[in-house]
């Protein structure tokens, strides 16, 4: 697919390869090329869309890094032992595979069904990766339970190693002998232990010279005490050699069955880490999806150029349908008709290589086979090719091999040469590449573009906007306008005399000037337009967020009032079953009064009076329980009253009386509800207490469980300090005194920004990289204050 360099495709893939995880995916992403054909590019989309969903869904990163193992799968076809290192690597092709082997059972709501398939593809020997994390500890380090015989050698040589030291510090500390030392040290030559002994001495020390100092004031003597011993040393090597190179042929063994399955392995893995990282990429750029449509459509939204600082790029929006294919765009020199160019180019190489584009949803572009563009100045020295003939050149090839599926974009069509000239030949090639079929967009200062754009079929006018009040380009792209150069206008602001101006007025035609006059009031009518659009759909979403608070609370209030009608109607029953049994006590109690004398008789009615006053309390309680809940009429509601709203105990003043449907428009403080009539009651003066309780308080759940470890892998570096900086409050409030953080190892973006935010964060009184077991340098452990 022909990709022209002037779209900076190549560093879009830059900053993919520093997302990727392994070498083999970083080397991968840098070769990542468009597809062309509809069905692999929707595929590519697709892939990247189950990524997303399961990086955001998944706690951890789904793909660690493993290693190019093409030199050790050579060696292992030819039957060779691997090295510590080899080994190592290969094992982590392995290790990666089961990382990675969860992804080939997504949950339901992960809606994935491409990278299952392919995880489900992976192969892992579990054994041999247990055997080989045992035994090899670095790159040329055997474990000592390696096997027993290893083992036993070790145990040996540290033995003899032991005794030879021994013996060289009792000469060390002899006062007879130690005279005869130049120092009291016990060093090596040769891999055998000596003393360094004075020249004078030679004779005093028997033993083995086995080096002379440069000076030759120092002999390096092997003491005669000690030779035995490091003979036996050298003996023990060789036993130890020959094991660990049996050792290393028993492990390289268990992998050659497994040649074919690792070399899948590392295609799959390449291609899921690639996938990871587009997926990264995309939720660091903010970006959605791609729809792909049938050829004519290219809808763009508030589309971000993703090499442009983020704080300072102006949102391009662009819509080409209903048969449109070509577009031409015009507007003032730095007005942002070359970026906007670039964007499309970018975008449509972008979205055919399964990239989200940082946009505005939803995004629908056609799929190209060829993208071809004159963009800048690309004159040539090293030829002899003027600004002009560089152009012609790349238009020339763009003619020779674009055709219906293909995107052409041109840049400044016309100029670098004579003005008629340049404008009959630009309408030419406008013509030519419409009758290919090609979608077209094309920028240009000729006026007479502008027209041919207007009267021919299947072509339409955009212009880059500009303040007409500051004299300044905003980099908005307004579609169905054409623009002005304004030439004029910018000379001004930058001081040409105003005589020269007005003689320059004077040289345009009538045709001309009212031409350009009728362009700036379209302009300022357009401006009026968007404006009021941008005010109408900002009061629309405010009115829509109003209504949905609204029919939230009037839900909760609604529920709260049945809530307390259902608790009423309990204790309702509740205090009636209670009255009839202490009537049924009444009555017996009144048929005892015939058979007690006065005294006793005196006592029981003292007991009945008693219940019934108790009772009587109980009841009196309910009434004002229900006087709560008791609703008014209709026709009881005016404007302006002060009523209570029942759920709440709350008051309310009536904005609206009951409408057709009984609901009535209430204000509750800084709200503005809607309520049926019969959710309220008669209004009281509130107390200043109960208004002091219903002043908003903030409450801190201390109860929430904080977990002793925070994963940031995989995320954005701004994301992740969000995320860090709250997990630290929760971790300080828990009163934890240590705490880890997960950013993996990767390219180092992600460790420098956590690091270098936690040296600033009032909680943190230290920090410290992990240590062998606890992740190495792919967690920072934090002690809290």
């Amino acid at each position: 697919m022909n990709l022209p360099k002037s779209l900076e495709f190549d560093r879009i893939l830059e900053r993919l390869a520093e997302k990727t995880v392994s070498a083999p995916g970083t080397e991968a992403a840098k070769k990542v090329l468009p597809e062309c054909t509809r069905e692999a590019a929707r595929l590519s989309m697709e892939k990247t869309m189950e990524a997303e969903t399961l990086l955001n869904k998944r706690p951890g990163y789904p793909v660690r890094a493993f290693s190019n193992i093409e030199a050790e799968l050579k060696r292992l076809k030819t039957g060779a032992s691997l090295s510590c290192g080899e080994l190592l690597r290969v094992a982590g092709v392995f290790r990666a595979a089961k990382t990675a082997g969860p992804l080939a059972k997504p949950a339901k709501d992960e809606n994935a069904k491409l990278i299952p398939e392919m995880a489900r593809a992976l192969t892992y020997d579990g054994v041999a990766l247990k055997r080989i994390s045992d035994c090899i500890l670095s790159e040329d380090e055997v474990a000592d339970d390696a096997s027993p015989e290893l083992a036993r050698i070790r145990r040996a040589m540290r033995k003899e190693n032991e005794s030879i030291r021994e013996k060289l510090q009792s000469m060390i500390r002899s006062q007879s002998e130690s005279k005869y030392l130049q120092d009291t040290i016990v060093t090596q030559r040769n891999g055998r232990f000596v003393v360094p002994v004075k020249a004078e001495y030679k004779g005093s020390v028997p033993g083995i010279v086995h080096e002379k100092s440069a000076s030759g004031a120092t002999l390096f003597v092997e003491p005669a005490c000690v030779v035995e011993s490091n003979n036996r040393i050298r003996e023990l090597e060789g036993e130890e050699a020959r094991e660990v190179s049996r050792i290393l042929a028993e492990l390289t063994s268990m992998l050659y069955p497994y040649q074919k399955e690792l070399r899948e392995d590392i295609e799959i893995l390449t291609e899921l880490d690639v996938l990871f990282a587009k997926a990264a990429l995309g939720l660091e750029m903010k970006a959605v999806p791609v729809t792909f449509t049938e050829k004519g459509t290219l809808e763009l939204s508030e589309g971000r150029h993703p090499l442009i600082d983020p704080k300072k790029v102006v949102p391009v929006s662009l819509h080409m349908k209903n048969g449109v294919h070509a577009l031409v765009v015009t507007g003032p020199n730095t007005g942002g008709k070359t970026v906007t160019l670039k964007l499309v180019g970018l975008f449509a190489a972008m979205a055919q290589s399964g990239f989200f584009l940082p946009a505005k949803p939803p995004v629908r572009m056609p799929v190209f086979d060829g993208i071809f563009a004159d963009i800048g100045d690309e004159q040539s020295i090293e030829q002899s090719l003027s600004t002009f003939s560089a152009h012609m050149k790349s238009i020339i090839f763009a003619l020779k091999h674009a055709h219906g599926d293909s995107l052409v974009l041109l840049d400044e069509l016309g100029a670098g040469t004579d003005p008629q000239e340049g404008s009959a030949l630009a309408q030419a090639i406008l013509a030519e590449l419409d009758s290919k079929g090609c979608t077209v967009i094309a920028t240009t200062h000729i006026g007479e573009l502008k027209v041919f754009a207007g009267e021919r079929e299947g072509f339409e006018n955009a212009s880059m906007e500009f303040d007409a009040a500051t004299l300044t380009p905003t980099y908005r792209l307004l579609m169905g306008v054409a623009g002005r150069s304004n030439a004029l206008s910018i000379s001004q602001k930058l001081g040409l005399p105003k005589h020269v101006l007005q003689s320059a007025r004077q040289y345009m035609d009538e045709e001309h000037v009212e031409y350009s006059r009728l362009i700036e009031n379209a302009e300022k009518a357009q401006s009026r337009a968007d404006r009021m659009m941008n005010q109408a759909y900002q009061a629309l979403e405010e009115a829509k967020k109003q209504r949905r608070r609204a029919e939230e609370e009037a839900q909760r209030l609604n529920e709260k009032r049945k809530k307390m009608l259902e608790q009423a109607n309990e204790k309702a029953l509740e205090i009636i079953s209670g009255a009839k049994d202490t009537a049924e006590e009444v009555i017996k109690e009144t048929r005892k009064l015939k058979k007690q004398d006065e005294s006793q008789r005196t006592k029981t009615v003292q007991k009945v009076r008693e219940k019934l006053d108790h009772k009587k309390q109980s009841i009196e309680k309910h009434k004002k329980l229900q006087k709560k809940v008791k609703t008014l009429r209709p026709e009881d509601i005016h404007a302006g009253d002060t009523v209570t709203i029942v759920s709440m105990d709350a008051p309310a003043t009536v904005q609206e009386p009951p409408n057709g449907k009984g609901m009535v428009r209430l204000k509750a403080g800084i709200m503005t509800v809607e309520l049926h009539y019969t959710e309220l009651a008669a209004g009281k003066e509130p107390e200043a207490k109960r208004a002091r309780e219903n002043v908003p308080h903030i409450t801190l759940n201390r109860g929430k469980a904080v977990p002793m470890e925070l994963d940031l892998h995989g995320q954005a570096v701004d994301d992740a300090l969000i995320v860090l900086d709250k997990y630290l409050d929760d971790a300080f409030l828990a009163g934890y005194a240590e705490v880890r953080i997960v950013h993996g190892r990767g390219t180092g973006t992600l460790r420098n920004g956590v690091q270098q935010y936690l040296r600033t964060h009032p909680h943190v009184a230290k920090q410290r990289l992990g240590e062998y077991g606890e992740g190495g340098i792919g967690v920072t452990v934090v002690t809290l204050r």
